[in-house]
C-alpha cells in the first residue's frame, strides 16, 4: 500500500474511511428523511422502519458471503462490480424521486435500489479491511483500523447535517444523485490502493485465488433471507400472528439444516487436512481470544443500537432539537473514544484489557441511565449525559476488539473480515430481539412507558452477559502471552 514518507497516504485513509462510512450514510439518511420517504411511498412514518430493515438485511447478507467471495485476486473485480451497481442504484433512486412515477413503480424502485444498493455498497467495508490487513507496520495498521472504526459514527454525525442543509435545499432526489458519485470515487481509490502483492509469497497467502463455494453461499443467503422475512413479518403483522409464527418455524428449520451442513463440512475439512502432508500450509482458524471477543462484541451490539432510547424520546414528545443534539453528542463521544482508544492502544498495547473493561463499564453506566427515562419528565442534561457515556463506552469496546481481532487474524485474512459482519448482524439482531421484547411486554398487558422500561432493562442484562465472553477472551490472551515467557524462563 502507498505510504508517503512513512506516513499512511491520504488516498489510503480516504479508502479505509469511505469503505465503512458509505453504507452508514445511506442508513442515516433514511432515519433523518423518514417523513419524506413516508410521503413518497404513501405509508406511515412508522412503516419507514421497513426500509431500514431492508438496508441492514442486505448489508448482513453481503457481509456474510464476503469471506467466501472476497480473495486478494478478486478484490479489484468485486470492488468494480460493487461500485458500479451501487452507484447505478442510488442514481436510479434519485431519478425516481425527481420524476415521481406511479406509486407501484415508486415502491418497486425504492425496494430494488435499497436492496441491491445496500448489498453491493456493503462490500466496501471488508475490502477496506483487506487493505488494512496487508499493512506490515503494526502502528499504521492500528491507525487505519481506528479510522475504519470511527467511520460509522462520523457518518451518523455528519449525515443529518447534510440532509438538513443540503437535501432540503436541492431535494432528496438530487441528494442521491450526488451521492451516487461516491461509489465511483471509491472505485478510483481502489485503483491506487488495491495493487497486486509485490512478492509471490504475499500472493500465496490465504486470500489467494480459490474456487467459489456456491453451495455454502446459497445456504447462507437462504438462512439470512428466512431470518429477514421472519423479522419483517414481526414488524408488519406482530410477533404472534400466524404468518410470523410460520416464518419463525421456517427460519429455525433452515437454520438447523444450515448448521448441520456447516458441521458436516467442517468434519470433512478436518479429515482431509489430517491426510495432507505436514509440510502443506493450512489456513489458520479463528484464534480463541478473537472468538470470545467477537462473541462479546456481538452481544454488546444488541443494547447499543440507539434506536429504542431515541424512539422513546420521540414518542414522548421531546423537542426535536433535543433529540438531534443528543444523537450528535453521542456520535461525537463515540468518535472521540475511538480516536483516544486507538491512540492509547498504539502507544501502550498492554493497556488493552483496561480499555476494554472501561468501555464496557461506561456502556453499562449509560444504559442504566436509560432505565430512569420513564421516571423523568424532560431532563435534557441527563438525556445527554447518559447517551454520551454509553456511546463513549461502545466506541472504546469496538476499537479494542477490532484491533485485537485483526492483529490475531493476520495469518488468515478471511477471518479478519468478521468484525464488519459481527457489527452489522449484531445491530440487526439487537433491533429484532428488542422489538420482540417490546411487543411481548405489550401483549403481557404493560403500558407503552413500562414496555420501554423492559427494553432498557433487557439492554442492561445483555451488557452484563457480554462480560462473560470478554473476560474469557482476556484470560486466554493473558495466558497465551505468559506461556512464551515461562518457556524462556525454564
Amino acid at each position: 500500500m502507498n505510504k508517503v514518507l512513512g506516513v499512511v497516504s491520504l488516498a489510503v485513509l480516504s479508502f479505509v474511511f469511505l469503505g465503512n462510512a458509505l453504507k452508514s450514510v445511506v442508513t442515516s439518511t433514511v432515519f433523518v428523511s423518514e417523513g419524506e420517504f413516508a410521503s413518497f411511498l404513501n405509508i406511515s412514518v412508522d412503516k419507514t422502519q421497513i426500509l431500514v430493515e431492508l438496508l441492514i438485511g442486505s448489508s448482513v447478507m453481503a457481509l456474510a458471503v464476503a469471506p467466501f467471495l472476497l480473495t486478494r485476486d478478486r478484490a479489484q473485480k468485486i470492488a468494480t462490480l460493487s461500485a458500479l451497481v451501487a452507484g447505478g442504484c442510488y442514481a436510479a433512486l434519485g431519478l425516481t424521486m425527481l420524476w415521481g412515477p406511479p406509486l407501484f413503480l415508486r415502491e418497486l424502485m425504492v425496494i430494488a435500489t435499497f436492496a441491491l444498493g445496500g448489498f453491493f455498497i456493503s462490500f466496501f467495508a471488508p475490502i477496506a479491511q483487506l487493505a488494512i490487513n496487508e499493512v506490515d507496520n503494526e502502528r499504521e495498521r492500528v491507525l487505519l483500523t481506528t479510522v475504519w472504526t470511527a467511520a460509522q459514527p462520523v457518518a451518523f454525525l455528519i449525515t443529518p447535517q447534510l440532509v438538513k442543509y443540503v437535501a432540503l435545499d436541492i431535494g432528496t432526489g438530487n441528494y442521491f444523485l450526488i451521492f451516487s458519485t461516491l461509489p465511483i470515487f471509491y472505485l478510483f481509490l481502489t485503483r491506487i490502493v488495491l495493487r497486486k502483492p509485490a512478492s509471490e509469497s504475499t500472493a500465496s497467502l490465504p486470500l489467494a485465488a480459490s474456487k467459489i463455494d456456491w453451495q455454502t453461499i446459497s445456504y447462507i443467503i437462504v438462512a439470512i433471507a428466512a431470518f429477514e422475512a421472519w423479522t419483517l413479518s414481526n414488524s408488519l403483522a406482530g410477533v404472534i400472528s400466524p404468518i410470523s409464527l410460520s416464518l419463525m418455524g421456517l427460519f429455525f428449520a433452515i437454520a438447523l439444516i444450515t448448521g448441520l451442513y456447516f458441521k458436516k463440512k467442517k468434519q470433512a475439512q478436518v479429515s482431509t487436512s489430517t491426510e495432507q502432508s505436514d509440510a502443506t500450509p493450512h489456513k489458520k482458524g479463528l484464534p480463541p481470544t478473537a472468538t470470545f471477543l467477537l462473541v462479546g462484541l456481538f452481544i454488546l451490539e444488541i443494547p447499543s443500537t440507539g434506536f429504542f432510547d431515541g424512539a422513546y424520546l420521540v414518542r414522548h414528545l421531546c423537542a426535536s432539537n433535543l433529540i438531534e443534539d443528543r444523537a450528535s453528542l453521542g456520535a461525537a463521544a463515540q468518535i472521540a473514544a475511538v480516536v483516544l482508544g486507538g491512540a492509547i492502544f498504539v502507544r501502550w498495547p498492554r493497556y488493552m484489557p483496561a480499555l476494554l473493561i472501561t468501555g464496557i463499564v461506561l456502556l453499562l453506566l449509560g444504559s442504566l441511565g436509560y432505565i430512569r427515562y420513564p421516571d423523568l419528565p424532560v431532563d435534557a442534561s441527563f438525556f445527554y449525559t447518559s447517551k454520551i457515556v454509553a456511546s463513549a463506552g461502545m466506541g472504546l469496546v469496538t476499537t479494542v476488539i477490532i484491533g485485537v481481532v485483526m492483529a490475531e487474524c493476520r495469518g488468515n485474512p478471511v477471518m479478519a473480515l468478521l468484525p464488519a459482519l459481527v457489527i452489522m448482524f449484531g445491530t440487526e439482531f439487537g433491533l429484532e430481539v428488542l422489538e420482540i421484547v417490546y411487543q411481548g411486554a405489550k401483549l403481557y398487558g404493560m403500558q407503552e412507558v413500562e414496555a420501554y422500561r423492559v427494553i432498557f432493562i433487557a439492554q442492561v442484562i445483555a451488557i452484563v452477559l457480554a462480560f462473560i465472553p470478554c473476560i474469557e477472551g482476556l484470560y486466554l490472551r493473558h495466558k497465551s502471552l505468559k506461556e512464551p515467557q515461562a518457556a524462556i524462563t525454564s
